[in-house]
């Protein structure tokens, strides 16, 4: 079955599933009213956000020097860095890492691209013990199922339904209270960071000026995943790059100002110089930065504002995406990195409401970015033809007058046969009226024939 019908299906089924809207729309409610006045503290938001968006821009008119750069002062810090063109050459050289080590146990923290790479299941398959230690993940990978958002994987399911999985999971005692359910996870967590040999993260940014990497967090597994193992694997992608370690002073506030708990900011900030290993993954990223428009993309700060804030992501929830990133960040990424052929569906994602352009903390214009991938998907889709060529006889139609002013009977049978097979299932196929303009003018002024 084709992946846009599949799409489809999924749709369909969770806008007809009424608890999951219930919960969704309960946690719309509660992300307006933990965000508001949120930018209060600022004393000219517009200007802070603006700042913050020409740091990320200028990075794009040397990324190649940048990245460079980066590399170079890794390798002067003592790290290994290695290049991913594409999700299997990650996934092996993560591989080859730990099995040169001869090493089993392995802690991983929050990662949107070992997400994105199927990284943890690919080194389960390779026989590895895998924990995850961010609490929304371990809760999502207890009951088998991928995280549904960046920044809170669990945030589709209740604390009752956590409660049950975790009663069958871990046989403790039902009707667990949130921080009795933490310390749940804590105590199964405990033994696997003592036994940790390699500990594989993420990164929120990579400094080129000084090769380091920057992690931010509330619960404070990261620092205590790369304290407690042996070896430490940064896995990040080479969108994650700014050109100075300086400019996390404007970048990180903004990335948790929309979080949805009680803080402000994340709790932990950490930087990092000497991981043991750094692997940078393209996966479809230069094909981003190729676009001079879209790449605008890359920007993102991953503070998850959008997906709070977007009508469509919380009436289908983030799994109908079927990627890592979902919401309106990944409607712009997937067409691209997939091929318009093959993804071209994910850009009916939007509403055009603007809601999250106006909410972004980096002045990003994500309904823009949607719009520009429908225009290319028109342009180059090849599925497409059949309707541009619809478009293009109404076009030369209309701009006829005599082909206009043909008999009635004869355009609306052309047209219901053009239209039919493509729009007209589901949409009202245009009517020519009985009368032509021409007619009706002629009658208005009283001109004979």
């Amino acid at each position: 079955m084709a992946e846009s019908s599949v799409f489809k299906q999924n749709v369909d089924r969770m806008v007809n599933d009424n608890d999951f809207l219930r919960k969704m729309e309960s946690r719309y409610d509660f992300f307006k009213m933990v965000a508001k006045n949120r930018a209060s503290h600022y004393s000219d938001f517009e200007l802070e956000k603006s700042r913050a968006f020409n740091i990320r821009n200028k990075t794009f008119r040397n990324y190649d020097k940048l990245l460079v750069d980066f590399e170079t002062n890794c390798v002067a810090n003592g790290v290994v860095v290695k290049w991913a063109k594409d999700a299997e050459e990650a996934k092996q050289m993560i591989f080859e890492i730990i099995s040169k080590e001869k090493a089993k146990n392995v802690i991983k923290t929050k990662n949107n691209v070992a997400e994105e790479i199927g990284l943890l299941s690919y080194l389960e398959m390779k026989k590895m013990n895998v924990t995850e230690t961010d609490s929304g993940d371990f809760i999502c990978y207890a009951e088998n199922e991928r995280p549904s958002d960046p920044q809170h994987s669990a945030a589709h399911v209740s604390y009752n339904e956590i409660s049950e999985r975790f009663v069958e999971k871990f046989s403790v005692q039902q009707n667990l209270k949130p921080k009795q359910l933490m310390t749940v996870v804590r105590k199964v967590l405990k033994n696997k960071y003592i036994d940790a040999e390699f500990a594989i993260t993420g990164a929120n940014f990579i400094t080129s000026d000084t090769g380091s990497v920057v992690f931010s967090e509330d619960e404070g597994n990261v620092l205590k995943s790369i304290a407690s193992a042996k070896k430490h694997i940064v896995l990040t992608g080479i969108d994650k790059l700014v050109a100075s370690l300086e400019d996390m002073s404007k970048l990180l506030p903004l990335s948790s100002i929309f979080e949805v708990s009680k803080n402000r900011v994340s709790a932990v900030y950490t930087v990092v110089n000497k991981p043991d290993f750094l692997i940078l993954v393209d996966n479809g990223r230069s094909d981003i930065l190729e676009k001079e428009y879209q790449r605008q993309i890359f920007t993102c700060i991953e503070c998850g504002a959008c997906n709070n804030i977007c009508p469509i992501f919380n009436t289908i929830g983030g799994h109908v995406y079927e990627m890592a990133v979902p919401g309106p960040v990944g409607t712009v990424v997937k067409p691209i990195t997939d091929g318009f052929e093959k993804a071209s569906h994910f850009a009916t994602l939007c509403t055009s409401c603007h809601q999250c352009d106006e909410i972004c903390p980096i002045n990003i214009k994500i309904s823009d970015l949607i719009l520009r991938n429908r225009m290319d998907i028109v342009r180059e889709n090849d599925s497409l033809i059949d309707e541009r060529n619809i478009f293009n006889f109404m076009i030369k139609k209309v701009e006829n007058r005599k082909a206009m002013d043909k008999n009635n009977i004869l355009n609306n049978l052309q047209y219901k046969q053009l239209m039919k097979k493509n729009w007209g299932l589901k949409r009202a196929v245009p009517v020519f009226a009985e009368k032509t303009f021409s007619q009706l003018w002629k009658e208005a002024n009283g001109i004979k024939e």
